[in-house]
């Protein structure tokens, strides 16, 4: 293997390539070899600003999904990924990893694409549309760099266009306005649903790989990881005197090995070339990946992963599907405090009802439930129970107990067409009064029926019906919105001026919480996977049981 040497004078290029005002900028990146041609590229370039804030990122649904007993050895997603490719004379790390090696990763296994097929342009996805598209103020000047934050919302948002429309060659000053509009126009067709940053811990990184989820990953580097060419395994780093002091640079994590190194290693993609590394690939040491390796400006662990937008075209309008067997939907008419009533600042009172849209009968032979849940907008695993009701046989057919104030069992079966309120009461729908858990932060609230997936649905989206369209700011559980110094924002009130309809029931705009406002929200889909498995593990019975001791000791509901 070519040992490639990167002298000192280099190395100071390499910071021009890392962004931020520390910066000393590359005017002047040609001439330009060809960027592919990685025994032409003599200088390696970074271009990850390491400045993007993960408290604004949402964690990922899957908290420690596969026990550690049941992954396996070693993971190898490689075969999975296109080529090594080479940013070459621009800090473009960013956009290597996140366009050219994730999405590409990601569309390949949502088409079912072969290696071969991976090394085709057409099925490759350019980091330099991804890169030029971003907007010049999120980008240092002259091909710079940029954060992950910027190059994930913009595939989300607009997508990105194939390597074969986008070369990566001719970028000039990598300046929006020299943007083709074809690339635009191509990069709609090519976006991501959601992404997620995840627990900078050996156990997440693994789980996720081990379940095809490859992670993105904000590193600084050392000195010898620049001239690192050897399968070795990367256990610590030297000095960073050459290298700078702001050596950030973005790489994609592809596998693992527990046998590799003293203690297990992941395997890393980088982009620059085939002729660095080990073949383009580098092995870093399980421990020195996250005491040290992985690490931002700030001291945070970026770790990141992105799920596939599968199918970007709107299905042809066609009759309503055919709902067959129990379809639940929740629907909340009001949900505001009754402060001014009670003097209580956490009290507040919630108009609902639960409907059954479908064909066959919700009986409480099934014993289901539905649950009124907070949990944080940018950490699901923060949540809570605010009240619940269930539907067994443990009351006499026809009646209902309320073991607490804030819970009850219902005997009642809710017929196609009919509906909790109007079998168990004749009413069209249902006032309580309830207490919010002193939470402080950004939060949803969730009225989800069914969360212990009892029945098999046709349609489970309609099962959550989110009274908080965005993430409302509780103060110790009182929800009030968050503003500029200075402007008064009112408290936190839902009223419903949709009219209730059928249509509505099937599908409506509460039964999402991504909006225009938050792209990157929480999916219903995650949410009700993530409670029907809280569910079956004991957690949410778990929660409920924390909830009713809560409520126990709160002065205002003995």
């Amino acid at each position: 293997m070519k040992n490639l040497i990167v002298p000192l004078f280099m190395m100071l290029l390499l910071i021009g390539a890392g962004c931020g005002e520390d910066s000393i900028f590359n005017t002047d990146p040609d001439p330009e070899p060809d960027p592919m041609d990685s025994t032409s590229t003599t200088e390696y370039f970074l271009g990850w600003a390491g400045d993007d804030n993960v408290d604004d990122i949402p964690t990922s649904t899957n908290f420690g999904f596969g026990s550690g007993g049941n992954l396996p050895s070693s993971v190898d997603l490689v075969p999975r990924f296109p080529p090594i490719g080479d940013q070459g004379h621009y800090g473009t790390c960013v956009a290597w990893a996140v366009a050219y090696n994730i999405k590409t990763a990601l569309n390949g296994m949502s088409r079912g694409l072969s290696t071969s097929q991976l090394a085709s342009r057409p099925n490759q996805f350019s980091p330099a549309d991804l890169f030029i598209a971003l907007p010049d103020n999120e980008k240092a000047p002259n091909c710079g760099g940029t954060n992950f934050s910027s190059a994930l919302e913009l595939l989300q948002n607009r997508g990105v266009a194939s390597f074969q429309t986008a070369p990566y060659n001719g970028l000039g000053n990598c300046s929006q306005s020299n943007l083709p509009s074809s690339w635009t126009s191509e990069a709609a067709q090519n976006k991501i649903k959601y992404w997620r940053k995840i627990e900078a811990s050996v156990q997440s990184i693994k789980q996720n790989l081990a379940n095809n989820i490859p992670v993105i990953l904000g590193a600084r580097l050392a000195d010898n990881f620049m001239s690192w060419n050897s399968s070795s395994v990367l256990t610590s780093g030297t000095s960073f005197n050459q290298v700078g002091q702001h050596a950030y640079h973005a790489l994609v994590i592809a596998g693992y090995d527990d046998n590799k190194g003293p203690g297990g290693a992941f395997k890393v993609i980088n982009s620059w070339g085939d002729f660095w590394g080990d073949k383009g690939y580098i092995w870093i040491d399980y421990n020195y990946m996250i005491s040290e390796f992985c690490n931002s400006r700030s001291g945070d662990k970026p770790l990141f992963i992105a799920a596939d937008e599968e199918g970007n075209v709107t299905p042809p309008d066609g009759p309503d599907p055919v709902t067959s067997g129990v379809d639940l939907a929740p629907w909340v008419f009001s949900d505001y405090s009754i402060y001014n009533w009670t003097g209580n600042w956490t009290e507040r009172e919630i108009n609902m009802n639960i409907y059954n849209i479908g064909d066959k009968v919700a009986s409480p032979n099934d014993d289901w439930s539905f649950y009124y849940i907070y949990f944080n907008a940018y950490n699901a695993n923060d949540y809570g129970v605010i009240f619940y009701d269930e539907f067994n046989t443990s009351a006499n057919p026809g009646t209902f107990y309320c073991p607490q104030a804030y819970s009850c069992v219902f005997n009642y079966a809710i017929p196609p067409g009919g509906s909790f309120t109007q079998e168990v009461w004749g009413l069209q729908s249902q006032s309580r009064s309830y207490f919010m858990p002193q939470i402080s932060g950004y939060y949803y609230l969730a009225l989800i029926a069914d969360a212990g997936d009892r029945f098999a649905e046709d349609d489970e989206l309609n099962n959550v019906f989110y009274t908080t369209q965005d993430p409302i700011y509780f103060q110790n559980g009182y929800g009030r919105g968050q503003a500029d110094e200075g402007v008064t924002i009112p408290e936190f009130q839902f009223a419903n001026n949709v009219a209730l309809s059928q249509e509505q029931l099937k599908g409506s705009q509460f039964n999402s919480a991504v909006t225009e406002h938050f792209r990157n929200a929480y999916t219903t889909e995650e949410i009700l996977d993530f409670f029907k498995r809280k569910k079956r593990s004991g957690e949410l019975d778990a929660k409920i049981d924390e909830f009713i001791q809560q409520q126990k000791d709160n002065p205002y509901t003995k």
